[in-house]
């Protein structure tokens, strides 16, 4: 993930204060400059919170950027995730499971919803899709008898995928 993915990623709770110090890594290496993007890339694991959370912001500050809300948060969040799997670097379940739980849900999207859960931002077939295949798969081993249906269910969740992903852009941009 890159440096806003990362600093999205921290916004909805999934990276923690000791970790901070990785988004400043990775905005030296999308060659950001600023002197606290400096001081927080070697920031000690163990530094006090609120000194790493500082120099986030003043690195922010500095770049002339700003800490996305969580609602944006999320969906930058969870469009990186969604690249990594249309990529074929994140697997499609365990990334989907990821987008769902810790970055769609990290904001109430629900209390947006119009007709379906998750409709307000485009995500409500790839969940309905998801909860089928989650659904399916929860006896251990899944029936054979279901096997077909749950290979069908993946194709289409990638392809729904593909789909929310320029819904997503949209809505990211």
């Amino acid at each position: 993930m890159d440096f806003k993915q990362l600093i999205a990623k921290y916004v909805t709770g999934n990276i923690p204060s000791d970790k901070l110090s990785e988004i400043g890594i990775a905005g030296l290496n999308e060659n950001l400059d600023s002197p606290s993007l400096y001081i927080l890339a070697g920031l000690d694991k163990a530094e006090n919170s609120f000194v790493a959370e500082r120099y986030l912001n003043l690195t922010l500050e500095e770049l002339g950027m700003q800490m996305p809300d969580k609602r944006q948060a999320a969906l930058i969040y969870a469009l990186a995730i969604t690249n990594e799997i249309i990529d074929g670097t994140k697997d499609l379940i365990s990334g989907i499971r990821e987008i769902k739980a810790q970055a769609v849900d990290s904001y109430n999207f629900w209390s947006e919803n119009s007709n379906y859960v998750y409709d307000s931002i485009g995500f409500e077939k790839v969940y309905g899709l998801y909860d089928d295949y989650d659904n399916l798969t929860d006896i251990t081993p899944p029936l054979k008898r279901d096997q077909e249906y749950i290979n069908q269910i993946k194709v289409q969740l990638f392809d729904e995928l593909k789909i929310w992903k320029e819904r997503l852009e949209i809505l990211v941009n």
